[in-house]
């Protein structure tokens, strides 16, 4: 006789991650989907987001920042100024990085900044900031 009783499947599914809550953004959203799969990869809290440099990207920012309490907002090199080989500093991003840091200090005040350089320095820059993850 043959058990037509379905068996149940369970899937394991990882554990919540419990490290530091880091809100992310930059210009480019590839380099955003990337940055955020590798930080929650290693534990922590992580949303990256690609802003533009308008009304609705501030208003998505705004969103963000008062989703979540984050221990640090990682502004993205071409924003922030910080990667002048492959974003050079102009007027519009002086003006759209003054913009972001006071949009920032509004609405999530106690957030430290973090200032990445470009995409591999995601984590240095974290680190740089807040400690070794390990510490988390």
């Amino acid at each position: 006789m043959t058990n037509t009783t379905p068996v149940a499947q369970t899937t394991k599914q990882a554990p919540p991650p419990t490290g530091w809550r880091i809100l992310g953004f930059g210009k480019h959203p590839i380099a955003a989907a990337a940055i955020q799969n590798h930080l929650r990869t290693l534990g922590l809290r992580a949303t990256n987001l690609a802003l533009t440099d308008n009304p609705d990207g501030d208003a998505e920012l705004i969103a963000a920042l008062q989703s979540d309490n984050y221990d640090g907002i990682a502004i993205g090199g071409f924003i922030n100024g910080q990667d002048p080989h492959e974003s050079p500093v102009t007027e519009s991003t002086t003006v759209w990085f003054n913009r972001v840091l006071n949009l920032i200090h509004a609405h999530a005040p106690g957030a430290k900044i973090i200032l990445v350089r470009n995409p591999a320095d995601a984590l240095p820059a974290i680190e740089r900031v807040l400690g070794p993850i390990a510490s988390n």
